[in-house]
């Protein structure tokens, strides 16, 4: 039970972002280990108790590990090295030991003792999770395309394929001047003789994708949809909004086939979907996933992950795959988005999230692998980001022209970062790539243009509706507060 709170405790933590699947492997393993440890104690012992205490107190001490010698880092980092605190973990194993074989008479006492500790301590993570269950569950609202004000619709014939590709942290290019010290005016020129219109001072409205997604797929800000409260760190209605947006139902209702791709972030992938694209590299024999990398390091296993560069292969934990993973679901995205219009007939609505430039960093300028750490110093991080957009405009430029070369009718294609990179000011991290490819448009569009009036725009020009443009807003937020709004006006100079 010990070893099952451990990984629950973690997964309940983190079920916003984690399927409860993900943990399944990594609950098994654990459960079996402390099993098969266990046995062999209390074999060599001749005393299920006695081993069931001394394993218990090891499980301890190996899955708390990670947790303070990564608080110590932050805080005291003196104490946060491994030279310093793996001795004091092995003398607490020492003298924890020392105790249960010489000391320890009242077995029964203790392990009645310990079995009701592990149950009360499970019950926190089971609460989390069948509470962000319920959440979900009530948080659906089948009539939100109503809400969005959806009342008269016309279909164009032939209906127009709409392509949303949603680029994550890719910034605006003032901000990559000043910031990064790259122009991104050759990206963005060729996109203008391509027929895009490119909003020079486009913001975000929020600082997060789950809240800009919950905006844009519905044509309105999140709080006309529900009653926030400030203090709230309640996503699951944002989840609902997404999943069953305005936009996927009423494109649907009108013939649309949806589109999407695996992205590795639960509240962006439509499984529901008419063509769900996956690398299919995910499997139970399958290297560690992201969840079981974040388990390692939070144990002692930390310890072999940081002398990796020293120890030989076989004592080495791949902590790397999660990035392998992201990588090719990044290059398949890419592959498949160019493919899809010879493979998919119309029409089709397709969202393409591409969690690109957003770190982690994983292709150098011309794509080849790269795997950075986590911590990177701001040259560091700079340098990393500026070859993502390097790489990305590499790849997004012949895309979008044989999507436009093999589309009949032209397509309608929107371009946009969710919000700016995260190490920069917050009017930094407001400002967005966005960029509209609007056939037989001839209107001229707000410099500032924000996406949540995207697809007002889009509904009004093609299909004939009337909501019009909202007033463009902008709301930062940290991740831990996501609905304590501040407002970052734009200062931007078209």
């Amino acid at each position: 039970m010990l070893a099952a709170y451990f990984v629950l405790a973690l997964l309940g933590l983190n079920i916003a972002q984690v399927r409860p699947q993900e943990a399944l492997r990594a609950l098994l393993f654990v459960a079996l280990a402390a099993g098969l440890l266990w046995l062999g104690l209390r074999a060599m012992m001749k005393n299920g108790q006695r081993a069931g205490v001394i394993i218990t107190l090891l499980l301890g001490l190996f899955f708390t590990y990670g947790h303070v010698y990564n608080l110590l880092e932050r805080s005291l980092p003196a104490l946060g090295r491994h030279r310093v605190l793996l001795p004091i973990w092995l003398g607490l194993a020492g003298v924890g030991l020392w105790w249960a074989l010489r000391k320890l008479r009242s077995l029964g006492t203790a392990t009645r003792l310990l079995n009701l500790m592990a149950i009360v301590l499970l019950i926190f993570p089971l609460y989390q999770m069948v509470s962000w269950g319920l959440r979900q569950a009530t948080g659906s609202n089948p009539s939100i395309a109503a809400q969005a004000g959806f009342e008269q619709i016309t279909v164009p014939d032939p209906a127009p394929d709409i392509y949303y590709i949603i680029l994550d942290e890719y910034t605006r290019a003032d901000v990559l001047q000043n910031e990064f010290d790259y122009d991104n005016a050759a990206f963005l020129d060729e996109l203008r003789r391509m027929g895009f219109n490119v909003a020079a001072c486009a913001q975000s409205n929020y600082a997060q994708t789950e809240l800009v997604l919950s905006s844009v797929l519905n044509l309105n800000y999140v709080a006309e949809f529900a009653d926030f409260a400030q203090d709230s760190d309640n996503r699951a209605v944002l989840r609902q909004l997404i999943k069953n947006s305005a936009v996927e139902e009423v494109l649907g209702e009108m013939g649309y086939q949806v589109v999407d791709f695996e992205t590795g972030y639960y509240f962006s992938e439509l499984e529901d979907a008419n063509f769900y694209f996956t690398t299919g590299r995910r499997s139970w024999l399958s290297g560690l996933s992201g969840f079981e990398v974040m388990l390692l390091r939070s144990t002692a296993g930390l310890v072999l992950v940081d002398l990796s560069q020293v120890l030989p292969d076989f004592l080495s934990p791949d902590v790397e795959q999660p990035l392998d993973d992201k990588r090719a679901q990044v290059l398949y995205t890419l592959d498949m988005l160019e493919r899809i219009p010879g493979e998919i007939d119309g029409p089709k609505f397709v969202f393409a999230h591409i969690v690109l430039p957003h770190p982690p960093f994983v292709f150098d300028e011309q794509g080849n692998a790269v795997n950075s750490t986590e911590e990177l110093s701001p040259e560091e991080y700079s340098s990393a980001y500026r070859a993502q957009v390097i790489f990305l405009n590499q790849r997004l430029l012949p895309l979008l022209r044989t999507i436009l070369a093999q589309s009949d009718p032209p397509p309608i294609i929107i371009l946009q970062g969710d919000t700016g990179p995260g190490r920069v000011s917050h009017s930094g991290r407001m400002a967005i790539l966005s960029a509209l490819y609007l056939p037989g448009y001839n209107e001229t569009l707000p410099a500032s243009l924000t996406p949540v009036n995207t697809f007002r725009l889009v509904f009004d020009a093609y299909f004939q509706t009337s909501f019009s443009l909202l007033e463009d807003a902008s709301y930062f937020s940290l991740y831990t507060a996501p609905y304590d709004f501040e407002l970052v006006p734009n200062q931007c100079k078209p």
